[in-house]
């Protein structure tokens, strides 16, 4: 008796293929999210290490002799009670030792010094773009699949395509297939605004990363007088980190670019119009 192949044990349906697409488009969508998570808490640590930055500046003026930023808290003369005075000029000098010279990741409950934001950030925008990178080539060849076959059970019955195309375009959130009525005329209306958002997403870890890496180069002179070695250390990955993410970044965009196209080309195919 001959064994079972595998097309005798699993014949995966149109359904199938439809839940396969839609899966791989959820990823990335997760994906994206989580990037821009990873962006928004890097430049939280950034903006709080700024010498320019609001908690820097707080700091400075409750320590000023003569400034009465002191008095407009405690909403009285501080020289009436010098213990509140005292306390409150502590409260906020340990605020800015505790959120700007270390940084603190939620969920994980750990905390790094914020001159390493380079390197463990760094490493945090490589790993997710390699992910989404990945999870880009498992959506664009889930979508040839499928379509390919819709195309198959269709036979010679367009409507089946593009009713096909239609179901799974409206389950789409980040992408913006083109979908059209010809018998009322309809057509989605799909701004370039809109559909270049989920791009420009792919470009926040160069932007974050690239004003982390330059507050670094400025900065060297005071990360000098801690380490020498360390700050050059630290500029040398800071470089590399910045290149490589770059790459991914540009690879990235350049895989959603594509998605567009193989959406485009499929309503070309199925609604008998030009791309």
């Amino acid at each position: 008796m001959n064994p079972p192949t595998v097309h005798s044990i699993v014949t995966p349906s149109l359904h199938d293929f439809a839940e396969a697409a839609r899966e791989s488009s959820r990823r990335t969508r997760t994906l994206l999210v989580v990037l821009v998570v990873a962006c928004v808490l890097a430049l939280v640590g950034f903006l709080n290490s700024l010498e320019t930055g609001w908690m820097l500046q707080r700091v400075r003026a409750a320590s000023h002799p003569g400034g009465d930023y002191i008095g407009q808290k405690l909403d009285f003369p501080p020289e009436l009670n010098p213990a509140a005075r005292d306390a409150l000029q502590g409260a906020i000098v340990r605020a800015y030792i505790d959120n700007a010279m270390t940084v603190r990741v939620p969920f994980f409950g750990v905390a790094f010094d914020v001159n390493d934001l380079g390197l463990l950030g760094g490493l945090g925008f490589v790993t997710i773009l390699m992910l989404l990178r990945f999870s880009l080539r498992t959506e664009i060849a889930s979508l040839r699949m499928a379509f390919k076959a819709a195309a198959r059970e269709a036979g010679d019955d367009p409507a089946r395509l593009e009713a096909f195309y239609d179901l799974l375009a409206m389950q789409q959130v980040l992408t913006l297939p083109r979908m059209r009525d010809p018998r009322t005329g309809w057509t989605v209306r799909r701004p370039p605004v809109l559909r270049a958002l989920p791009k420009l997403i792919c470009f926040l870890p160069v932007i974050v990363y690239t004003m982390v890496a330059v507050a670094d180069y400025r900065s060297q002179h005071v990360a000098n007088v801690i380490s020498p070695l360390h700050t050059r250390v630290l500029l040398a990955y800071t470089s590399v980190l910045w290149i490589v993410i770059l790459l991914l970044v540009s690879w990235c965009f350049a895989r959603l670019l594509r998605i567009d196209r193989i959406w485009d080309e499929y309503f070309a195919f199925v609604s008998g119009e030009s791309p």
